[in-house]
């Protein structure tokens, strides 16, 4: 049986077999060490009661019949025997035993030893008046005859108790299955673009309601994801159609000559370079989500890297009357340059869009552990208001003066990629400030877990 169900019926009566067997075994021996005491006690009495006789009269007094004793309302007789000092037989119960000698004799009081084949249980006693002794004795396999009504009902209990348990084990195996079997029926049953659907399950606090609030994370983390994906087609059309009908209607109008060719062509050159823009972007994105590439790893100088990305801006800057600079001192570190070349241009293009005079590039290395190194931006533009803040970094959120939507998105993806965080929060300058935090490999990595 490969099933839960099954396994834990097997093992539940593998220990039950394995339980039944040692306490029965344990009985048994207990059982039969009480019986053979008692019969011992019983030999004894019968023995002193023969060496009382014996004293007081003669030999002639034994008879077996006199020794008689109930154990457990079952009647055992005792046969005996008398031994002089060279363990012959001088009187006995069986007359074809007088005149025979028992060689070798155990001194002991009691005990076991074999007559004419069979296993006896014996006793023993001295006469005090002659040099003789009497040995009184009964065959254990009378003894035998008792085990009958005891494990008789022994064997009832245990089949009783067995059962009872059996039931209690079904029982539980149900009471166990039956929750995973819900959970699967649920799996099932789950579809992530039902928005409002009812939970799994009702969890609790044991194993299985832990597996099912697991399930229930995950179910959301799907139904989020798909939501996320439906918002993300919606966006991408609208984006998409919003430079397509633009092309569209300035070659109707560039048809029906309502419109000089050159203006015409001027707007459908730079809608089709915003659709361009567009598409390498998404597949960018799209890339950074779903496909583990490998990036080299190079050292660099960040100081030497910032003030190269402010050097490639500065005549855009300039154009705008924007001034564009970078501070810091130099600080090598190991890191995948092109993708963090990339978040500096993005961000330093966004700067210069909203900025008002100037712009800033900062690079700090802070000692206290939490981050490695710190790469601020900072403008004097207008900057956020709070219903913005918590957008920035989505998909296709333009804002004000923005293009595709798209460059923030990637650049979080990416700083994501390269163990660091990429934050907002106001500028000294008045403005934004875009911040590039690196953390230790150890603490990224935790983050990540978490």
């Amino acid at each position: 049986m490969k099933t839960i169900r099954g396994k834990m019926l097997i093992a539940l009566l593998a220990g039950m077999l394995v339980t039944v067997g040692i306490t029965g075994f344990f009985f048994i021996r207990l059982l039969d060490d009480i019986l053979l005491n008692q019969v011992k006690q019983q030999l004894q009495d019968q023995t002193m009661k023969a060496a009382h006789m014996v004293n007081a009269d003669d030999l002639d007094s034994l008879d077996s019949d006199s020794f008689r004793f109930f154990i457990k309302d079952v009647l055992f007789y005792a046969d005996y025997f008398v031994l002089d000092t060279h363990d012959k037989i001088i009187a006995s119960s069986n007359s074809g035993q007088v005149g025979k000698t028992l060689p070798n004799f155990p001194t002991g009081r009691e005990g076991i030893m074999q007559i004419s084949g069979s296993k006896v249980l014996y006793s023993e006693a001295k006469l005090s008046h002659q040099p003789f002794r009497v040995i009184l004795y009964s065959p254990l396999s009378s003894l035998r005859a008792l085990y009958i009504p005891l494990m008789r009902t022994t064997m009832l209990s245990i089949a009783a108790s067995f059962i009872v348990i059996l039931l209690i084990g079904l029982f539980a195996v149900w009471r166990t299955v039956q929750p995973l079997n819900r959970l699967k029926e649920a799996v099932s049953q789950y579809e992530p673009h039902l928005m409002n659907r009812e939970p799994f399950l009702q969890a609790d606090h044991t194993e299985i309601g832990e597996l099912i609030s697991t399930f229930q994370v995950m179910a959301d983390r799907l139904q989020l994801h798909h939501r996320h994906q439906l918002e993300f087609l919606q966006n991408v059309s609208h984006e998409l159609k919003t430079p397509l009908m633009s092309i569209q209607g300035y070659v109707y109008a560039i048809q029906d000559q309502v419109m000089p060719v050159e203006q015409g062509l001027d707007v459908i050159s730079a809608q089709s370079q915003r659709l361009i823009d567009m598409v390498s972007k998404l597949l960018q994105l799209s890339r950074l989500e779903s496909v583990d590439e490998e990036w080299p790893i190079t050292e660099v100088d960040l100081k030497s890297m910032a003030e190269e990305a402010v050097y490639l801006l500065l005549p855009a800057a300039r154009q705008h009357g924007i001034q564009l600079h970078a501070e810091g001192v130099s600080h090598t570190v190991p890191i995948a340059a092109e993708q963090l070349f990339q978040i500096l241009l993005n961000l330093l293009q966004n700067a210069v869009r909203h900025s008002a005079s100037q712009v800033k590039m900062i690079l700090e290395c802070p000692d206290d552990g939490v981050a490695d190194w710190i790469m601020h931006i900072d403008d004097d533009g207008p900057g956020l208001a709070e219903s913005e803040r918590e957008h920035i970094f989505r998909r296709f959120y333009t804002g004000t003066n923005g293009v595709t939507g798209l460059g923030l998105a990637i650049s979080k993806q990416i700083a994501t990629r390269l163990h660091a965080d990429l934050v907002y929060s106001p500028s000294t300058l008045g403005g934004a400030r875009f911040s590039i935090i690196h953390y230790p490999q150890a603490m990224a990595n935790g983050n990540k877990g978490a």
